[in-house]
This record gives C-alpha cells, structure tokens and sequence, in this order.
C-alpha cells in the first residue's frame, strides 16, 4: 500500500463465513464500490480461519492467559482482537501508510451507501 501511495483496506474474513460471502456477492460488486476496492485502496483479506499451520509456533499473552498460535487464522484473529478490539467477521478497517486507522471500523452491513461512506470518508483523511 505504502508502494502504490494508497490506504490498506484490511478484510478481517473466514472461508466459512457467510456474511463475508454477502458483502463480497451484494455489495462489492456494486460499481462504486467495485471502483474504489480496484482503484483507490490495497486490499488485504485476512481468512481468521485459514488451518495452514505457521513455520513455528507463536506464545502470545492475551488477558492475562498464554497462548499459543499455531495458524495462519490464529495469528490474523489474534492481530484483529488485540490490535481492533473484535471478533467478528466480516470486518473492516482502513489503514494509513504507518498502520493507524483512518476512521472507525466496518462490520457486517450490506448497506451499499453506508460502505461507500465507510470507504470515502477513510479516503479522505488519507489524503490529508
């Protein structure tokens, strides 16, 4: 993102998530928001579910337990509930160039309008 002078839209996503499917089927593909996913941002889906085991094993400490990472999905639902304060799925969040959030983050909506604000607003404290 940082390359291409863009913001990082991070798709906090599941292979098994429907409403991931939803957004990805009803709302992406609408041409204004079709527009601005190909043009304005990088895109970077994080699958929290992904199985595919990491080279080694990652302890972490979260709420006072350690833990221990041993997927893909494990490092990305970690990365989402310490860094953004949820568990959910599908969820959003734009990124400067540093990794700060531009704006407040996305969930589950297929409201086609509120995303494209979602979008534009991030876009344009990017710019700033």
């Amino acid at each position: 993102a940082k390359k291409e002078n863009k913001p990082l839209l991070i798709d906090f996503t599941g292979y098994g998530c429907e409403n991931c499917r939803k957004m990805e089927e009803f709302v992406w593909t609408q041409p204004d928001v079709l527009s601005l996913l190909q043009n304005e941002v990088v895109l970077a889906s994080l699958y929290v579910d992904d199985k595919t085991p990491l080279n080694e094993p990652i302890n972490v400490v979260e709420n006072g337990t350690e833990r221990t990472l041993r997927t893909v999905g494990d490092k990305w639902s970690y990365l989402q509930r310490v860094k953004f304060g949820a568990n959910a799925q599908p969820f959003y969040v734009l990124l400067d160039n540093d990794g700060n959030p531009l704006n407040k983050s996305y969930a589950y909506n297929e409201d086609i309008p509120k995303y494209i604000e979602f979008l534009q607003e991030g876009l344009e404290r990017y710019v700033k």
